[in-house]
């Protein structure tokens, strides 16, 4: 064989030459003036990102970097894609954990579209109240989504366990955090951290840097100072031995595994030390140890690999991987073995070499193009160290020798202080724990990841609440009105339909009881592919209960009593019946607090909070302005939003009930259609009795 030819020695980048200025209003430009392709790109980042977030509105900043885009005060969402679309061009902005950046590209000849809506995006936002709902939806949904993606579970987890519950970084939104952001909450921080004095700007390409300069003063010229607070800081925590979380996911095959320590700061002098050391570890895909030990030798699986934050803060470092449940405990112990050897003994010469050129060899192909040097010198420039930082990276890599690397290793390596996460199936994980000896604590996959913010109820407006209390009335008399609605006895609904969860959708027929005031039958039946029907039955009369279902050992069918627990739950369906939440609502003994108007499908809604009895749980009602009919029902408990969206209403005796139905819950899609509803229906007087065994 032919040996391949000695790696060469690591050089500097060769950059092209950047200019530097300053605008009237303290926002630093930095022109890249490169002709290779007729494009020009311009970028913006602002210094406010996940790390500058309140406990109380996590996720307020990618929801309103996701706003930006979404309408200004001159043109709306759909006139800035026109607008952008008409010359081929792309405009977007994201929020990561230290900054927002905004950026927008086009061909060279239509640089005055970027000049035209860049600036408008960033100084002028819409903010409009129709696409805040759509944003929330989308970001709930994200969250959702994290329930059913043990992998992204498994590294929010692990943060929060490192980190803990009074640091930003061990703070994990929710759906109800999301929830809580309202039009205010984005324009307070769009107020607070949008200001040119606390961002940058790179413009690459096909452009002219004398001329720019006039350019961008005329289109940022609005853009005025204001004061910007500092950043808020954290105390880091202390880690002491180890901790290990068990996050139940029932039904999961597989186990997610996180081992987790403190990573070190960015300006840090032993970064390059330890991008080499990683590299051996986890950093370098198939040429690692980790790859080597867990996939190739162990045979546990397909991947494993580790890596550490590149912040101003300390961030984290962190070893991934998944395998086979009943390989969790000896899948982790080779991770944690190669953590130790790593701390204990350091990358070999060979190892070092490898790294050293293939980090320094492929740090300069980042710099395909004008756009990747922008991006690269953003992030440079927002951890303060300047284009030299990019033209010297290969040869402070270079620099990094076998004596440095076993030094750096062994110094942010703590072999017995670390955190671990498996993400798994706890009814297979737990025994292999419970045999090993270690201790754990264990955590269901849907519960938040992170407690909850309690705020304080803001005062409620009296103007606002008569206004909302006529709404309710008004809306009480559009379903049919009081007398005929508080008359209801008992309602039986017959449905067909679908649910869907973790990517799975199965037919479904419901036929749901519900006697007043505390009488409630469910019989579902689910046609499960390669199964056949399924039946679940959970009844409840009063503070007795049962359910029949699918027994999780045999599978075959089972009845069992419902928990006191289980039954404080019920309670609160029953409390929040869809016919009869406009009686609960406008009780004169009913909290209620009025909310911004949303829209739902273009159509307006008027939403108010119905405080229920149970635990602080609030009940979001929306009603359609037009209509006066309810159109959701939405509650959040425990991190997970529970919302019912009711369409297609119907008359049944007098009464105005929906016919179509779509309940959505951590991450289960149920969608039925109504074909038969009756009130006051006839029952058979043993239809709420346990059958025997």
């Amino acid at each position: 064989l032919i040996a391949p030819p000695a790696a060469k020695p690591p050089a500097p980048v060769e950059l092209p030459a950047i200019e530097e200025f300053k605008l009237s209003n303290g926002l630093r430009v930095f022109a890249i003036k490169n002709t290779r392709l007729p494009i020009v790109s311009m970028q913006v980042a602002i210094r406010a990102g996940r790390m500058n977030e309140p406990h109380a509105r996590l996720g307020v900043s990618e929801f309103t970097a996701d706003m930006l885009v979404k309408g200004t005060k001159r043109r709306d969402a759909l006139a800035l894609a026109k607008k952008i679309d008409f010359v081929g061009g792309t405009i977007a902005a994201e929020s990561t954990f230290e900054a927002t950046l905004v950026s927008c590209s086009v061909l060279a000849k239509h640089a005055g579209t970027c000049l035209e809506l860049l600036p408008e995006v960033i100084t002028q936002p819409a903010f409009a109240k129709a696409e805040h709902a759509k944003i929330r939806d989308k970001l709930v949904a994200n969250v959702r989504q994290r329930l059913e993606d043990a992998n992204v579970l498994a590294s929010s987890h692990v943060q929060n366990l490192l980190w803990g519950n009074d640091h930003v970084r061990g703070w994990i939104n929710s759906e109800r955090s999301i929830a809580a952001i309202d039009h205010d909450d984005v324009v307070a921080w769009h107020k607070t951290w949008f200001v040119p004095t606390n961002a940058l700007m790179v413009v690459t390409g096909d452009i002219d840097p004398k001329k720019l300069k006039g350019d961008l003063e005329r289109a940022f010229g609005g853009w005025k100072k204001t004061p910007v607070p500092p950043s808020p800081s954290y105390k880091e925590p202390g880690l002491s031995g180890s901790r290990i979380r068990i996050v139940d996911k029932p039904g999961q095959t597989q186990t997610h595994i996180r081992v987790a320590q403190f990573g070190i700061k960015h300006d840090d002098t032993r970064f390059f030390d330890t991008l080499v050391w990683n590299y051996a570890l986890g950093g370098g895909a198939f040429s690692s140890r980790l790859m080597k030990v867990v996939r190739v030798q162990g045979g546990k699986t397909y991947g494993a690999s580790s890596s550490f934050d590149r912040n101003l803060d300390k961030g984290s470092f962190v070893a991934s991987t998944f395998t086979r449940n009943s390989e969790a405990i000896a899948t982790t112990k080779l991770v944690l073995g190669e953590i130790e050897k790593m701390a204990k003994e350091g990358p070999t010469e060979a190892e070092v070499a490898a790294a050293v050129a293939n980090i320094a060899g492929g740090y300069g192909l980042r710099f395909q193009s004008a756009t990747d040097i922008g991006a690269a010198l953003v992030g440079a420039e927002l951890h303060g160290f300047g284009r030299e930082y990019l033209t010297n990276f290969p040869i402070a890599i270079g620099k990094v020798d076998v004596a440095s690397a076993k030094a750096a290793a062994a110094q942010v390596l703590d072999p017995k202080a670390y955190v671990i996460v498996m993400v798994g199936d706890a009814k297979d994980l737990e025994p292999l724990l419970k045999k090993e000896g270690w201790r754990y604590e264990k955590v269901a996959s849907t519960s938040p990841i992170s407690p909850e913010v309690v705020e304080a109820a803001a005062p409620v407006d009296p103007k606002a609440l008569a206004t909302t209390k006529e709404l309710l009335e008004a809306a009480l008399t559009a379903k049919g009105g009081r007398a005929k609605i508080a008359a209801i006895k008992g309602i039986k609904m017959s449905a067909t339909g679908s649910t869907s969860v973790q990517g799975q959708t199965v037919p479904v027929e419901i036929e749901r009881t519900f006697i007043v005031p505390d009488k409630i039958r469910i019989d579902a039946t689910l046609n499960v592919p390669n199964i056949g029907k399924v039946p679940v039955i959970v009844s409840v009369d009063g503070t007795i209960g049962w359910q029949l279902g699918p027994d999780p050992k045999t599978g075959a069918s089972k009845v069992v009593d419902i928990s006191p627990k289980e039954l404080g739950a019920i309670d609160f369906e029953r409390w929040r019946e869809p016919e009869l939440i406009l009686l609960k609502a406008t009780d004169a003994k009913s909290q209620l607090r009025p909310q911004a108007d949303e829209t739902i499908e273009g159509k307006p809604q008027a939403v108010v909070a119905v405080m229920s009895p149970f635990g602080g749980l609030e009940v979001v009602v929306y009603i359609d302005k037009a209509t006066k009919l309810v159109t959701r029902i939405a509650y959040t408990d425990g991190g997970v939003t529970n919302t019912d969206d009711f369409t297609d209403y119907k008359v049944v005796k007098g009464i105005k009930v929906a016919h179509k139905r779509v309940q959505s819950a951590g991450g289960r899609v149920t969608t039925l259609t109504v074909g038969k509803l009756e009130i006051d229906p006839v029952l058979d007087p043993v239809a709420f009795k346990k059958p025997k065994p």
